[in-house]
């Protein structure tokens, strides 16, 4: 049993002789099961789903290739060809392969689910981890861990992924609960949501290689699990874009190639971004909590670690954007969720130090150093509210281009040989490629072959319209359908017979 027991419960009671046979042999399930995670799923779950009925729900690019790899798994009329979408993620993949055998009309909504419950088991994960290091009353305790949660949720762009259904939120989760079970000594546990977090960042590698090192020889009896869990990291990330591409690297060949923007310094850039991910007075509190660990008598070596662990993401984020990666601001997220776990605990720190044993005093005071952050929180908030009418409008044009797709005969119509071709704005190519059941491949954003072209508005929603390659000079319209128009691309003197309508 990976557990601790302090006591034991009827059910773990060593046997007796009184015990019958069919009692010893029941399985221990109180050892198997984690019960503070799986009643969290559950919850969360339940939000998420009720959150797809009332808010807007709609993958964007990278969930849509996701969700078309799934497909392209199961389905036998497609081939598995990852290349020409984004860079390949394990774990989302795993999800949407399942939710692909629920049909094609449920699955996007079936991977939206579960990304947002994956966000909300962040959450929930920061506000048991903060409850449980701060040291203090019960009040302390519970305003620690809504601050803490409070912090997730006003994450750079934390709105926009959880509308949209990206994996990063999920990356806090798997995080933090990962910490969160061993605090609660569920070593195996632990294990694999390290393994779930190196699905989602090759930036956590190094992390589960060290604990599965320390797993080997503290845990001999989970040694067979930690084998299988490392090689099932390189597996998933290196075999199905082998398989599917031929080319193994092919995601680190793609996070090299794109352009992350950050200036002519990309060190000061990639820290810049680090501090930016989560908010300001969040970071500094992180750093309080910090410093009170370092001079507790005795010393927090608890919340020292999980500091140090913080800077050792960073440290990691930042030598791999140094050695050619893009260093993205959602590559911090798990190290942002615990820094407003500290954050959390740093806050209320300093209110117990300003009470002094006083509740209503502690109480207070930390009322007002949140307040301190309205100016900085106020900003997010809007952010968020933005998100939503983007979300909105990303419905309604999905669902135009449903329409646009119909009106122009569906996948028979756009691609009546198999070397057709079509042609799309570059943030929607995966979402047209899924609504023509077609893989990522066949549809590009730029126009380059002969073919259908769909040309949406240029916005943050659809990205630039696909640019025309000079050979094609004969443009016929098509049809409009809402936002939505589509023409036929050819060049002169060519062979049309496989150009869609």
């Amino acid at each position: 049993m990976e557990g601790q027991v302090l006591t034991h419960t009827p059910a773990e009671r060593p046997r007796s002789d009184t015990d019958t046979p069919s009692r010893s042999r029941l399985p221990d399930w109180h050892g198997l099961l984690y019960a503070p995670f799986l009643w969290s799923v559950l919850a969360c779950i339940v939000v998420a789903a009720i959150s797809a009925a009332v808010l807007p729900t709609v993958p964007s690019y990278d969930p849509w290739a996701w969700i078309s790899w799934g497909r392209e798994v199961t389905d036998p009329h497609l081939s598995f060809a990852i290349s020409g979408g984004p860079s390949w993620k394990p774990l989302p993949v795993v999800f949407t392969t399942i939710w692909a055998l629920f049909g094609s009309a449920a699955a996007p909504t079936l991977w939206v689910i579960t990304a947002r419950a994956g966000g909300l088991l962040g959450v929930v994960a920061a506000y048991l981890l903060a409850s449980r290091l701060i040291r203090g009353p019960r009040w302390a305790k519970v305003a620690a861990g809504l601050i803490a949660g409070a912090g997730i949720v006003i994450t750079q762009a934390w709105w926009d992924e959880m509308f949209r259904g990206t994996s990063e939120p999920l990356e806090i989760a798997t995080a933090l609960w990962a910490v969160l079970a061993f605090l609660d000594g569920r070593r195996g546990w632990a294990f694999a949501f390290g393994v779930a977090t190196s699905l989602l960042r090759p930036e956590a590698w190094p992390l589960v290689i060290v604990y599965a090192g320390w797993l080997w020889f503290k845990e001999p009896r989970l040694r067979v699990p930690v084998v299988i869990g490392l090689f099932s990291i390189p597996f998933f990330w290196f075999a199905p874009p082998w398989i599917g591409s031929g080319q193994p690297f092919l995601a680190a060949v793609h996070a090299e190639e794109y352009n992350g923007g950050l200036g002519s310094d990309r060190l000061f850039g990639v820290l810049g971004r680090g501090v930016d991910i989560q908010l300001l007075p969040v970071l500094l509190a992180g750093v309080v909590a910090s410093v009170f660990a370092w001079f507790d008598k005795p010393r927090d070596w608890l919340l020292l670690s999980l500091a140090g662990g913080t800077v050792v993401w960073w440290v990691i984020v930042v030598g791999m954007t140094l050695d050619g990666y893009p260093g993205l601001e959602r590559f911090y997220l798990p190290a942002a969720g615990m820094t407003c776990v500290l954050a959390g605990v740093g806050i209320v720190r300093l209110a117990q130090l300003a009470g002094r044993g006083s509740v209503p005093i502690g109480i207070v005071t930390t009322a007002v150093l949140v307040a301190i952050t309205i100016p900085w929180v106020g900003s997010r908030i809007n952010q968020a509210s933005a998100e939503y009418h983007t979300a909105s409008q990303a419905v309604t044009r999905l669902n135009q281009m449903t329409a646009a797709v119909a009106a122009v005969g569906g996948h028979d119509g756009v691609f009546p040989c198999k070397s057709s071709f079509a042609a799309v704005n570059h943030s929607v190519q995966t979402a047209l490629a899924w609504k023509l059941h077609v893989t990522l491949g066949r549809v590009g954003t730029t126009m380059r072959h002969q073919g259908v072209m769909f040309v949406g508005p240029h916005d943050s929603i659809d990205g630039i319209a696909p640019p025309i390659d000079h050979r094609l000079t004969q443009q016929q319209f098509i049809t409009q359908v809402g936002a939505w128009k589509m023409y036929r691309m050819t060049a002169p003197g060519s062979d049309t017979r496989c150009v869609g309508r």
